[in-house]
């Protein structure tokens, strides 16, 4: 549900195994190195382990993706299993062949065949079994049995458990000491510790996509504490925590939320349908009633829009909302969402955008706005991205609704939701039903000199390497008479870096037009900033 609000082409947080968010700790790097070379190695018994949650199947599915093309694996889930079902198990994952009444010699035998067939052809052959703790005594007797198929130079069958910490107590039994004696490498996954849990988050919020933070320290503190590191607990917390943030229109992850999430996760509290309705409802009356008051101490007129298609249904279904009649009687016009119309003249919506800048300018069509935005130091900037990265840049900005020619300028993003302007009237829209509209793609103005060449980067020199440095230096308040740099060098490719940190962008070390708008931001009130709380 909230993809689309936070920007993310899929959801960050899923507790599915996708190798692809595998966030690679020192820990978790050591557990897949140690199990790439043990495939390597010449049979016997492989073992990771770790609490439950803390990415040991995720770093098998990670194995798989990296195996050499050698080399031929069975994958078991479900070890629930006698010794005969087993077998048949990883006869079927490697596709031999047997009868249907099969006995346990006869499925070895077959087995056997196989792994001699592919020793012939140069091939490996690994077995993993998942939730190995799970297994019998009788069972994993039969998998100690499997690896004495072996020829004068190496073992037939590499076998690989996965488990929780369960399965080291098991294997320590005196009945299965041989088995023990057979494990070649072992490998216990810790959970992630405080310093790595933010980068854990971050990661899988840029791999889906994400600009920018949406979770800040305190919020990424208070996660450490309720999950004491365990990447399960963190992404159930995470998920619930922006479905809940996107329900409240907030663009950061607060505290509250995180508490409320983490107590509906580990059963502390229930809801109930009844709750969820009242919760949409007073969702609903909260947004009218707020709006009144952000019209009476904004614009004259204002259109409010309505997803709801009948709007004045609104006060029969929620609650005794404000009738419309007494909307109109404060200046307010509500209308459904389909009858917002936006302005089809790009030249006329750009001379708009500029007037919010207060500059005055004659625009049509033989004219370029960006070329005439130069003019006056400020430059175009387009980009595709979400509702969160437009609060962070914080300019007013040009979109268009879907494949529509007609234009829109975001003026204002709040928590009332996203006031738009077009030929001189102001619509009010919710944030959900914007996002149902919205492209992502934008453009907005900024300030620069003409000259200034984007990007910087370590290695430049010249006049933009100087003007970035002592931008730089203002905002750390430094103070200091040495000479500006006009080469960028590693001083300041790291003061850059902070300041990226501190204004929640990628620290690439890279100034890019993105780099410079929030350099602005901190250094020129002379800017119609759009987000509530703005220098």
């Amino acid at each position: 549900m909230y993809n689309d609000y936070f920007g993310l082409r899929e959801s960050p947080f899923s507790i599915a195994p996708n190798p692809q968010y595998l966030y690679m700790s020192d820990r978790h790097r050591d557990a897949l190195a140690h199990l790439l070379y043990g495939i390597k190695s010449d049979g016997g018994f492989l073992l990771l382990t770790g609490e439950v949650g803390t990415g040991k199947t995720t770093v098998c599915r990670c194995l798989l993706e990296q195996v050499p093309n050698d080399v031929d694996t069975a994958y078991i889930l479900n070890p629930k299993l006698t010794a005969q079902e087993l077998l048949a198990t990883i006869c079927d994952d490697f596709h031999i062949e047997y009868p249907n009444d099969a006995s346990i010699k006869i499925l070895v035998d077959k087995l056997n065949e196989f792994l001699l067939d592919a020793y012939k052809e140069d091939r490996r052959t690994v077995l993993i079994i998942d939730e190995a703790q799970n297994l019998s005594v009788d069972v994993l007797e039969q998998l100690r049995l499997l690896t004495n198929l072996e020829t004068n130079h190496r073992k037939l069958l590499q076998i690989i458990l996965l488990g929780q910490p369960e399965l080291l107590t098991l294997l320590a039994r005196p009945e299965l000491r041989q088995l023990s004696q057979r494990v070649t490498a072992r490998f216990h996954l810790e959970a992630l510790n405080q310093e790595e849990i933010d980068a854990y988050i971050q990661y899988r919020l840029e791999i889906a996509g994400a600009k920018g933070i949406l979770f800040p320290k305190k919020s990424v503190d208070r996660i450490y504490k309720i999950s004491k590191g365990i990447p399960r607990l963190i992404n159930l917390i995470c998920d619930r925590s922006l479905l809940g943030t996107y329900v409240q229109n907030q663009l950061q992850v607060e505290v509250s939320t995180i508490n409320k999430a983490a107590e509906e996760i580990l059963g502390k509290r229930k809801s109930n349908i009844k709750n969820k309705q009242y919760a949409i409802a007073a969702a609903a009356l909260v947004f009218i009633s707020v709006a009144l008051i952000f019209t009476n101490r904004q614009e004259d007129k204002l259109v409010i829009v309505s997803a709801h298609p009948n709007p004045t249904a609104i006060q029969n279904n929620y609650m005794n909302a404000p009738v419309i009649p007494e909307l109109s009687s404060k200046g307010v016009t509500y209308i459904p969402a389909d009858r917002i119309k936006g302005s089809a003249n790009r030249s006329a919506i750009f001379a708009e955008l500029f007037d919010l800048w207060n500059i005055n300018v004659i625009l049509n069509a033989s004219n370029d706005p960006c070329d005439v935005a130069r003019v006056s130091e400020l430059r175009c900037f387009t980009h595709t991205g979400s509702l969160h990265e437009l609060s962070q840049l914080n300019r007013p900005v040009l979109i268009r609704f879907g494949p529509s020619s007609e234009y829109f300028i975001i003026t204002k993003i709040s928590g009332q939701g996203i006031t738009l302007l077009a030929a001189g009237e102001r619509f009010l829209i919710e944030k959900t039903d914007f996002l149902r509209r919205w492209s992502g793609t934008y453009t907005l103005l900024w300030r620069s000199s003409p000259d200034l060449l984007l990007p910087i980067k370590i290695g430049d020199s010249g006049k933009a390497v100087a003007v970035l440095h002592q931008k730089l230096r203002r905002i750390e308040n430094n103070f200091s008479d040495s000479e500006l740099k006009p080469q960028f060098d590693n001083d300041l490719e790291s003061s850059l870096k902070r300041f990226q940190i501190s204004a929640d962008l990628v620290p690439d070390g890279i100034a890019d037009a993105q780099t410079f708008i929030h350099i602005n931001s901190r250094l020129d009130s002379d800017i119609p900033f759009i987000t509530e709380g703005s220098i």
